[in-house]
């Protein structure tokens, strides 16, 4: 290879690919990473929204299709990738392990565009898409909370017979009480009950000796 040789192949990165080729899987990358974005802000169940890890996904879908169009058939090229990537350290960690499904689902939809590999990317993609709909229906209208009680002098029989009443599962995590002060702390799982019933209702009924309410679910989300 000469020098002519070697300017064009670091200028274009591959033969296979001409402008309209790159152009292309570009403009399918973006629309899958875009349909994500839309999965992602559609079923956020948690308390703060990040439009900017949001984005970041879309930004992971389509630098994973560049990558995978740069690497291509060249078995150095990858190999020196590999370890290029292998220097970078990533400080945001991840909690939730929906995001990192996410993250996940973006880079095998940029590595499946970035093949050229559009059928599978796109049936795949609606496939999780439908599947994240769905469970999110079925599964969070049966959410599991934490019910937090707190007053100076709570009765805990009435307590858990007003759950009782309301048909509601529930078993008890805490018992905390110091010389002013009383907290319990509930597992409950709420099926068709309302969460906001169940707060009033125990805030209402001052009988209880109940002076304050939380009701915490496992995504975050808090009703006090």
């Amino acid at each position: 290879m000469n020098d002519l040789d070697l300017f064009r192949y670091l200028v274009d990165g591959t033969s296979a690919y001409t402008l309209e080729t790159i152009a292309f899987n570009m403009a399918i990358t973006t629309l899958l990473g875009l349909f994500i974005f839309f999965v992602y802000k559609k079923t956020f169940t948690g308390v703060l929204y990040s439009l900017s890890f949001n984005v970041s996904i879309v930004v992971i879908t389509m630098t994973t299709a560049m990558v995978i169009m740069l690497i291509g058939s060249n078995l150095a090229i990858s190999l020196g990738m590999v370890g290029a990537l292998s220097i970078v350290r990533f400080r945001s960690a991840i909690k939730e392990p929906r995001d990192l499904a996410f993250l996940f689902w973006a880079i095998s939809a940029g590595l499946s565009a970035g093949t050229g590999a559009f059928l599978i990317a796109g049936v795949c993609s609606v496939f999780i898409a439908a599947f994240i709909f769905v469970f999110g229906k079925s599964v969070y209208s049966d959410c599991c909370y934490l019910l937090v009680l707190k007053g100076n002098r709570i009765q805990q029989q009435d307590a858990e017979k007003a759950l009782k009443g309301f048909g509601i599962k529930y078993k008890l995590r805490m018992q905390n009480s110091s010389f002013d002060c009383m907290e319990m702390t509930y597992e409950v799982y709420l099926k068709k009950q309302r969460p906001y019933v169940i707060v009033e209702h125990f805030s209402e009924n001052s009988e209880l000796g109940i002076t304050e309410v939380n009701l915490v679910s496992f995504s975050g989300e808090v009703t006090g």
